[in-house]
């Protein structure tokens, strides 16, 4: 959701609700996490009390409330997380807290799959269309950090119109696949019922090769990566990060007429040799950007700075 155009005027308990914090809290009930009234009692007194909810929002964190991890709310804009932080640590003072009180009780002993609705206001706009636990993608990529199946703890998975999608690995900075039809179920990793990780809704049909695709110098060399985190650029994601001292942004898309899946590559200047290395068969990859070497693409000097490679999903 990070880039989409700006939400409405919601109150930011409405806020709180579109945004997925209740996947893991509540207002003043300890769920999976712990509820918003019981952090906003801890930090009472801390001076920094704003600056530790802002910095649990952004980075994330674990061991503060037992051993579940937050994960780094990166689908949130900045104005998000202040608006956010600054609820939370003014929440008891709220003329709302008792009726939320109330309501949320009543809510959660009738039906507790309604608090992950998009309905909890006509007012809210989002880019997915959500249906309990269950995200849609509508006509505009939609980017949730998640736990999923066959990825680190900082996977994130985008959703494509046209029913693809693909998820990316925030640590190895890289693909790791795709799968078509629907999205996400986020039930496992809402609600904490049976695992952690959310469901693909839809058959993988593109697994990437499991090492970091780029290499410096030569082909043989492993580099170190830095995930710097993403933007959105025309409405689709860009990945940032660094290999050793070289930035990179990264953009994945897929053309569904041809099956092809769309990876270019921006990368600061560099007197070193650039390779893509696919897998060991890379029948199915192509680019008019370099020439290959067995499984290793070495690209033309004058083509480091902006390459792509093209991905033919084999049906």
């Amino acid at each position: 959701m990070l880039g989409n155009p700006k939400e409405p005027d919601l109150s930011t308990d409405s806020l709180f609700k579109s945004s997925g914090c209740v996947a893991c809290h509540r207002v003043t009930q300890q769920h999976i996490g712990p509820s918003m009234v019981a952090v906003a009692d801890r930090y009472a007194s801390d001076p920094n009390a704003l600056g530790i909810i802002l910095h649990s929002l952004k980075l994330g964190g674990t061991g503060k409330w037992g051993m579940n991890e937050m994960p780094p709310q990166v689908q949130l804009r900045e104005e998000t997380h202040k608006r956010l932080a600054s609820w939370i640590v003014e929440i008891r003072k709220s003329p709302k807290l008792d009726q939320w009180t109330k309501d949320e009780e009543i809510e959660l002993a009738n039906n507790p799959q309604t608090l992950f609705d998009q309905t909890t206001s006509p007012e809210i706009q989002l880019p997915e269309k959500r249906e309990g636990t269950v995200v849609k993608v509508g006509d505009q990529p939609v980017i949730f950090r998640t736990y999923l199946p066959g990825a680190s703890s900082r996977a994130i998975a985008v959703g494509l119109p046209g029913n693809r999608s693909y998820a990316f690995d925030a640590t190895q900075c890289r693909l790791l696949y795709f799968w078509k039809g629907g999205f996400l179920d986020f039930k496992k990793s809402w609600t904490g019922h049976g695992g952690w990780y959310s469901h693909l809704l839809g058959p993988k049909i593109f697994t990437a090769p499991p090492h970091f695709p780029l290499r410096l110098g030569n082909s043989e060399e492993i580099q170190k990566v830095k995930f710097n985190g993403y933007r959105m650029v025309h409405g689709q994601p860009e990945f940032l990060y660094r290999i050793d001292q070289l930035d990179v942004r990264h953009q994945i898309t897929f053309q569904p007429e041809e099956d092809i899946i769309v990876q270019k590559f921006f990368l600061s200047k560099t007197e070193n040799k650039i390779f893509f290395i696919g897998g060991e068969n890379r029948q199915n990859l192509s680019s008019e950007d370099g020439e290959w070497r067995g499984n290793a693409l070495l690209i033309d000097p004058v083509r480091q700075e902006a390459f792509t490679i093209f991905t033919q999903v084999i049906r």
